[in-house]
């Protein structure tokens, strides 16, 4: 089963799957499954985060709190997951609340830049290249899945530092608006072939 990459970051782990597998295939490996997405692209990635949990020995599904985070019912290791066009990133931890987004570079994250870049952040568009759209846009998903008290706003309440970003992995400052103040969060990233993957965590606060 193609586990692509894992990543072991202290007390956050990541894990890659690619998902080139047909859709009987990955139920043959999982066994019967409640509740399938009716899209036939969402059924295979939930078949395949269900596959990369069982290689990872997982023995539980997973399932969706009110606020739409994934969780296990009945363990404390907490989980956090992303896909998109044929890959799935899956972060667990034992200790905290992790968040991890994985994005194609090849998106054209320009076309919707006012939606997610904050003031700051848009002063220097000009200059940004697809690798730093798509790091941004990541970071800020990545975030976003943490457990805040509200509900946050890409374009207002997410803000990423670019001036460490030099190489193809790395480490991140991004500055949060979170019950009426602003904290200042690590976040973790590398670029695989043509995706951008991002994770932190709530020990990640600054």
């Amino acid at each position: 089963m193609p586990v692509i990459k894992t990543i072991h970051d202290v007390d956050i782990s990541i894990a890659l799957w690619l998902i080139s597998e047909k859709e009987n295939e990955l139920l043959d490996y999982v066994g019967l499954v409640d509740d399938l997405p009716l899209n036939k692209n969402r059924r295979l990635e939930r078949l395949a985060t269900m596959s990369l949990l069982k290689t990872l020995g997982f023995k539980q599904f997973y399932a969706y709190d009110c606020f739409g985070r994934p969780y296990f019912p009945a363990s404390s290791v907490r989980i956090s997951i992303s896909h998109t066009n044929g890959i799935v990133a899956l972060a667990f931890s034992e200790s905290q609340e992790v968040g991890v987004d994985i994005e194609q570079t090849t998106r054209n994250y320009r076309k919707i830049a006012g939606k997610y870049l904050s003031t700051n952040e848009a002063i220097g568009f000009h200059n940004y290249s697809d690798f730093h759209y798509a790091l941004i846009w990541s970071a800020k998903e990545t975030i976003y899945k943490l457990p805040w008290g509200k509900s946050l706003v890409f374009n207002r309440d997410i803000e990423i530092d670019l001036k460490n970003f030099n190489s193809d992995r790395g480490w991140l400052k991004a500055r949060v608006f979170n019950d009426g103040a602003w904290v200042t969060v690590k976040l973790f990233y590398t670029f695989i072939d043509n995706y951008c993957l991002t994770w932190t965590g709530m020990n990640r606060i600054l």
